[in-house]
């Protein structure tokens, strides 16, 4: 038998088009049927919840989508979209791709704040709140997340993410300055990018370590582990690390499980991008940026992380 939904305690009512919400929620989701609910139930018991959730099925073929209606059913403010199965799942790319394509649909739903969650995590009641709080005690705040924490093995371990690197998987934007540094590219690192972006306009970018929240899927796994070290590499190429770097990063990594491999399979996913030629998804100016915070953080001896 299925998990009672929390109570619908969310009184305002929905926003029209012309007015300005707080908050809308943007979830990318494909095939997530063992984790959808836990998510989809901790939002709804969040403090402050959104105007808006808008579920984005990326061709799900596993019943999660039904899951979604359910809960839409009960809570007006979650809104379901099935967009068409391209067939395969698209790690990175495709997650951009489905969050630009759900800006399109809000683009006359105005809103202050505009949260990318992913449909595999478990939120803390105050998560939104406690966000918001942050904007709303510093005007130039771009964006913001929590720190996320997994288990492996039974063992309760916090992912890796520095100062400068709010999570990807329950991030938190200020929407005018999202869209003034052009939204998100339609790429993998597209999560490196709006970092860089939002640091080169000066809008300040935040990560709460003291605030948890549980990620499910350990970051980094959906096709698995060796995989998203790789993508990693790669990843490190198209958004514009200088090859010193990437291996420096690659070498403190090894330090870490499982250790010697991670550091292999960072620096094969970066120099075959190289050799291969991958197009960037930087311009000259923003990887010329990228690697002088790249050079100020070496040169004040601080931990080489994203």
């Amino acid at each position: 038998m299925k998990n009672l939904l929390p109570e619908n305690n969310h009184r305002a009512e929905p926003a029209t088009t012309m007015e300005t919400m707080r908050l809308i929620v943007l979830m990318p989701m494909r095939n997530e049927i063992a984790t959808i609910e836990t998510t989809l139930k901790s939002i709804c018991m969040q403090s402050v919840k959104p105007d808006l959730l808008l579920v984005l099925a990326d061709g799900v073929g596993d019943g999660s989508d039904a899951e979604v209606e359910r809960y839409a059913a009960r809570f007006p403010w979650i809104e379901l979209v099935r967009l068409p199965d391209r067939g395969y799942d698209l790690v990175g790319k495709g997650v951009a791709q489905v969050l630009n394509f759900g800006l399109g649909l809000i683009e006359n739903r105005p809103s202050r704040f505009l949260a990318k969650i992913d449909a595999d995590v478990d939120l803390s009641p105050g998560y939104f709140e406690r966000l918001v709080n942050e904007f709303d005690s510093d005007p130039m705040l771009g964006m913001v997340s929590g720190h996320p924490f997994t288990f492996e093995k039974g063992r309760r371990i916090l992912e890796r993410h520095g100062d400068r690197f709010p999570s990807g998987t329950a991030r938190l934007y200020r929407r005018e300055y999202l869209k003034r540094v052009g939204n998100w590219v339609n790429s993998v690192g597209w999560d490196t990018v709006d970092i860089l972006r939002m640091r080169m306009n000066d809008y300040g970018i935040r990560v709460l370590h003291d605030l948890e929240y549980h990620h499910i899927r350990r970051m980094g796994t959906r096709n698995g582990y060796m995989d998203g070290m790789l993508r990693d590499g790669r990843n490190a190429y198209l958004t514009g690390y200088a090859p010193w770097f990437l291996v420096l990063r690659a070498v403190y990594n090894g330090v870490h499980r499982p250790y010697l491999l991670r550091t292999l399979c960072m620096l094969a996913g970066y120099f075959k991008a190289m050799f291969t030629r991958m197009p960037r998804v930087v311009s000259d100016q923003e990887m010329k940026f990228h690697r002088f915070l790249h050079r100020e953080r070496f040169l004040k001896l601080h931990p080489l992380q994203p």
